[in-house]
């Protein structure tokens, strides 16, 4: 299963990092739900959390996702 989830990884980061500069940009608003990417970048993590789940590892969030990268 953990193969499965590796693969979501490559789209989770590409979505992410798009919604990462927009976010940044200001150009759409503050809110992550104004970012054109976060419902596709949304409904990734929503999948993937489910396997992530049922193999008892941590769930993603986006809101986690951004501090993180803020802290580097």
């Amino acid at each position: 299963m953990d193969h499965l989830i590796d693969q979501f990884d490559a789209f989770i980061d590409f979505d992410f990092n798009c919604f990462y500069e927009e976010l940044k940009s200001g150009k759409y608003g503050t809110k992550y739900s104004d970012q054109p990417t976060y419902p596709s970048l949304k409904a990734t993590i929503d999948s993937v959390n489910i396997l992530r789940k049922y193999m008892g590892w941590n769930m993603l969030s986006i809101k986690e996702m951004v501090a993180e990268r803020e802290e580097n």
